[in-house]
């Protein structure tokens, strides 16, 4: 009979997704790895920045992945690099050596605050 498109392949392997997708991989997506680095760049009000490995490779991270504090310029960092499965790049978890505070790193975001504002009305129809 004729088959139209391309045949799948057929493997005992286990399945590798292109797409980013670890669920439906088996095995974990990327090894972790510890590995240290420096802060390349912060912001304290969105919670996330940028961290240099000692190989110069720049690596994603947030401060929910900073063990309740958060990242400052001079801090020197050991962390573990994994692979983010919905974005598919590389990040930093369980980050230790940060000396700032996480409190600080609160900045609210998307635009749901209390939008509460004072002044006077300087006319009114």
């Amino acid at each position: 009979s004729s088959h139209l498109g391309p045949r799948p392949v057929r493997s005992s392997r286990a399945i590798s997704v292109r797409c980013g997708d670890a669920r439906r991989r088996s095995g974990p997506p990327f090894a972790a790895m510890s590995v240290t680095g420096t802060v390349k760049s912060y912001n304290p009000f969105k919670g996330f920045g940028f961290l240099t490995q000692s190989d110069g490779q720049e690596v994603f991270v947030h401060v929910s992945d900073c063990n309740g504090m958060a990242p400052t310029q001079t801090d020197s960092l050991t962390f573990e690099v994994e692979l983010d499965p919905k974005s598919g790049k590389l990040k930093a978890t369980n980050v230790q050596g940060c000396t700032g505070s996480a409190e600080a790193a609160k900045g609210g975001g998307k635009g749901k605050g209390s939008g509460g504002c004072q002044g006077t009305v300087k006319s009114y129809n």
